[in-house]
């Protein structure tokens, strides 16, 4: 017998945490909502609704529930939209003593303060946020008595999770989607883990909490075990996140940037070094191997030598022909990511990048932070223009969008080499790039002061020389003898978003 119960959020998001996992470790976040929470909750609101009606206790009513409700097979249908909210830290006040804790002449009595992380899910608050619980129980009936107790319960459940996650369920009898997730008991690189109830699990294993004795020290609690769900692909404006087939055969791919904390002008090489290497670990899986590009059979490294940039020798590939990706910044906020290659993407380099994208990227110092401090990015269909620059028209005036940052030393000590100067720099750089006349181009400042940058070193420079990785970079207009099709991008890490050029009306 088959029970379908509708769960709502109404303020659009699910706060939940793991059974005895820290917020701060929490790789997946509890996503589909764990049947072991939902059980509890059934539980814990029977109580309710057994004090409202008749003051008494019926255990023998509650022990039939239980029974059925941890003997059902779970499934789900979750909401395709639904994203993983970024995490949201705050200090809650502690334990009041003095702060510093030693009572000296410079302390004070004071709140210590304690950092919390909340986790939690986004989806709509609509219908179409909707999460659908399918209730699966083979070997016996729900009684029309059961059925009734259970309605009960799910009308008084009023949260589901944390405090903050109201939610509203109620048992199904009209038209329902078919499930989208169901749980397994073996792991998989795609599954998450979700506690569910044992067929055994009594009372008290259900109201046992992270502080009872039999408890302690579990990772699991008394009653409960782990499947494993591999959650439904996403969707993303309407549509399923697959590799849309309007892209193939094209240059250019293009992403809406969205984050809560804007990446700063220095870590943009962070970012797109980091989008880099979740491609390039896409691209491999799609060749079927799933280890870095080092460990990769040479068959494969050639195959994805227009991703890394390097033949299957690691030798750098000569003619900018590889894929390069750029920021694009509207005023001084990035707003696009762009991927851009001169010869068309084929459709598994396509399916690689855009299934990188789906997940959020980092642009913080490697350390403590990294997770903290990240970007999501929306991918961008054929209706979207590209940006000037990357549109096939020529230009001939040019101004930096990203800070140009010289490949080679102008300064040894404090003396100018007079064949490195930015302006010879740029001028070699523009004849080694084939661009007609480029020894009477015209290299200016733009009046705005030099900038620090982070720049991509390969990783055994990274190890080995770690202090050269932020350079000067410089903000520059170009005036060239003729007009010259984009993109522009001239000096160190210009496949990684540094020294990109806009044109100039």
């Amino acid at each position: 017998m088959r029970i379908v119960v509708r769960q709502d959020f109404p303020l659009g998001r699910f706060h939940a945490t793991p059974w005895r996992v820290n917020p701060f470790d929490d790789p997946f976040g509890e996503w589909p909502p764990s049947p072991w929470r939902f059980v509890r909750a059934v539980v814990a609101r029977w109580y309710q609704w057994a004090r409202e009606s008749s003051g008494q206790f019926n255990k023998a009513e509650l022990s039939s529930l239980i029974r059925s409700l941890c003997e059902s097979e779970y499934a789900f249908y979750l909401p395709p939209l639904a994203r993983r909210g970024p995490a949201v830290r705050q200090y809650f006040p502690s334990e009041f003593g003095w702060e510093p804790q030693v009572n000296t002449k410079a302390g004070m009595r004071c709140y210590r303060r304690s950092l919390a992380q909340d986790n939690f899910w986004c989806t709509a608050p609509n219908e179409q946020g909707a999460v659908w619980w399918f209730l699966e129980l083979k070997r016996k009936v729900w009684s029309e008595e059961l059925l009734y107790v259970l309605d009960r319960c799910l009308e008084r459940i009023t949260y589901f999770g944390r405090a903050e996650t109201f939610s509203r369920l109620r048992r199904s009898s009209g038209e329902f989607p078919s499930p989208n997730c169901k749980l397994v008991d073996q792991p998989s690189r795609d599954a998450v883990p979700v506690l569910v109830p044992t067929r055994d699990a009594t009372e008290e294993d259900l109201l046992c909490t992270t502080e009872d004795p039999r408890a302690i020290r579990r990772s699991v609690p008394p009653g409960a075990r782990y499947r494993y769900a591999v959650l439904p692909p996403p969707m993303i404006g309407g549509k399923v996140f697959t590799v849309d087939r309007r892209f193939t055969g094209k240059q250019l791919l293009q992403f809406a940037v969205g984050w809560n904390v804007a990446p700063t002008l220095r870590s943009l090489v962070r970012l797109t070094s980091r989008l880099r290497g979740a491609v390039l670990r896409e691209s491999l899986r799609c060749h079927g191997f799933r280890s870095v590009w080092a460990r990769a059979p040479r068959d494969v490294r050639e195959r994805v030598a227009l991703i890394a940039g390097k033949d299957s020798d690691g030798r750098p590939l000569q003619g900018h022909r590889h894929a390069e990706f750029f920021v694009w910044l509207e005023g001084r906020l990035p707003t696009r990511l762009l991927v851009w290659r001169s010869e068309p993407f084929l459709a598994w380099e396509e399916e690689a990048i855009l299934r990188a994208a789906s997940r959020e990227v980092s642009w913080a110092n490697p350390g403590d932070d990294t997770d903290a401090w990240k970007v999501r990015l929306l991918p961008l269909d054929r209706a979207v223009p590209p940006p000037e620059g990357f549109d096939g028209q020529k230009w001939r005036v040019w101004e930096s969008m990203t800070p140009y940052v010289p490949p080679r030393r102008y300064l040894r000590g404090s003396k100018l080499r007079a064949r490195e100067t930015i302006e010879h720099q740029v001028r070699r750089e523009l004849t080694l790039r084939g661009y007609p006349c480029a020894e009477d181009a015209r290299v200016s400042d733009c009046g705005r002061p030099p900038t620090w940058v982070a720049v991509h070193l390969p990783r055994r420079a990274a190890r080995e020389r770690a202090f050269l990785g932020d350079r000067r970079g410089y903000w520059l207009r170009l005036e060239l003898p003729q007009p010259v099709e984009g993109p522009l991008r001239l000096g160190h890490s210009a496949s990684f978003g540094l020294g990109l050029f806009k044109p100039v009306g």
